[in-house]
């Protein structure tokens, strides 16, 4: 079933529900209203008969002349009883229409009584004359009454399938206008392929509905892919160029010295060059594999906590006092507090990285790690007084095999800071730097908690 369809039909049953409760409403209070108007006309029937039997004595001539005019109007089916105070019937004779005691007792007891039989809506009233006290019991079918509610139940009902007709209508008329923004959304993702990822909703200034907010979030979704599409592309021609270098350098190596019989030196000189280059195409092959397998299963996130990770890192980096490292905590809370969900390891690789190049390009002189405990994250300064980086290549300090110009004296592949990136965005972080060429880097880790 479509949305349009689903949203008409759900808005049509709670329209019905409403509606339905509405003519429920309306046709109760119409029923009730005709039940008492025809009561009180019973009770009026019923005092007209007790003043034209009882009360010709006590009334004027002008009003008893009223009194008969009025009596001969009976209403449909009417039924008129007169009882004494014995109850006795007195005037009228009691034929098929009796009264049982108990009825009689009732109206004795409250003055007044009214109820149903079937059809029959029946007024009993206790009439008091000079002559004694009598009981004045009138019933009758309001037919007239009856046949209107009938009639306007009918009304009720075709107007409730008319209005639930054109409630559906409008309902998918409605649905379709507000569908069409998200109809046009679709035709446009539609249109989006690997090689167009560059292509963007068109998201419109000024408005804050939730189209435009989903229009966004699908735009910074298509960022991500183009960026990692990007990233990919980069990847393997990186990996192809720095894999090929030292499988190159052993092939050519261990050619060269096979085309002539060598002092055993040579030998040892070559395998020794052999495995150097073995290394290092270890060393890459074990950062890339780092690298691919960068992930993060939320079944491992556990509680970390952030100053003691610190201190391992710190301590295992600097080698145990090798390299000058100094550690500060500004957590305004107690030492082991300083908590934060993630996965340990990983967030371990991350830090040692960037430590490990801090120690590396600040040539044995201090580094420093700071954790900031804020309200609602985690800094982490990790700052060193090093060669620095050239503000022309902050941005690309990130990317696979990426190596600054000034950084080809030091060893290293180019893939540490790229991990660390990847695992802080894991942890929904980001990683800011600030580096001056000759003074050194400060690298800061942001974590929102």
């Amino acid at each position: 079933m479509k949305v349009k369809t689903r949203l008409a039909l759900q808005f049509t049953v709670l329209f019905a529900g409403l509606l339905l409760l509405l003519l429920f409403g309306i046709y109760s209070l119409v029923e009730r209203n005709r039940r008492i108007s025809f009561y009180d006309k019973l009770e009026d029937r019923a005092m007209t008969a007790g003043q034209f039997y009882l009360a010709e004595d006590n009334l004027s001539d002008e009003s008893f002349k009223n009194v008969l005019k009025k009596y001969p109007r009976s209403l449909n089916q009417e039924v008129i009883r007169i009882y004494n105070d014995k109850f006795d019937p007195v005037f009228i004779k009691e034929d098929t229409v009796r009264w049982n005691k108990d009825i009689l007792h009732e109206i004795v007891r409250n003055r007044k009584l009214r109820f149903s039989q079937g059809d029959q809506q029946v007024c009993g009233i206790y009439y008091v004359d000079n002559s004694g006290n009598f009981l004045v019991v009138a019933s009758a079918v309001d037919a007239a009454g009856m046949e209107n509610m009938q009639q306007l139940a009918w009304i009720m009902f075709f107007a409730y399938l008319g209005a639930l007709i054109i409630t559906y209508m409008t309902g998918r008329l409605f649905a379709h206008i507000s569908l069409l923004p998200i109809n046009h959304i679709i035709s446009n993702v539609q249109s989006i392929r690997a090689s167009s990822l560059d292509k963007r909703l068109r998201v419109r200034t000024g408005r804050k509905d939730e189209l435009t907010q989903l229009s966004t979030t699908i735009n910074q979704l298509l960022e991500h892919l183009e960026q990692s599409f990007e990233a990919q592309r980069v990847f393997i021609a990186n990996a192809s160029h720095e894999l090929r270098t030292p499988i190159t350098s052993i092939l050519g190596e261990a050619e060269i010295t096979l085309l002539d019989d060598r002092q055993i030196s040579d030998y040892k000189r070559a395998l020794q060059n052999i495995i150097e280059e073995s290394d290092r195409l270890n060393g890459i092959i074990g950062s890339l594999l780092e690298l691919a397998q960068a992930n993060m299963d939320h079944n491992d996130l556990q509680s970390i906590p952030m100053d003691e990770l610190l201190w391992e890192v710190a301590e295992e980096c600097g080698q145990h006092g090798r390299y000058q490292m100094q550690l500060n905590l500004h957590t305004g809370q107690q030492p082991g507090r300083v908590m934060m969900q993630g996965h340990r390891h990983l967030l371990f690789i991350a830090l040692s990285n960037v430590v490990k190049n801090a120690i590396k390009f600040s040539n044995g002189k201090m580094v420093t790690c700071e954790l900031v405990k804020k309200e609602s994250s985690l800094l982490i300064k990790i700052i060193d007084r090093g060669i620095g980086i050239p503000p022309e290549e902050l941005h690309k300090i990130f990317l696979p095999f990426y190596r600054s110009q000034n950084a080809n004296g030091f060893d290293g592949h180019g893939i540490g800071l790229s991990l660390t990136e990847k695992i802080v965005r894991l942890h929904n972080g980001k990683v800011e730097v600030f580096s001056e060429v000759g003074q050194g880097t400060a690298f800061h880790l942001t974590f929102q908690q």
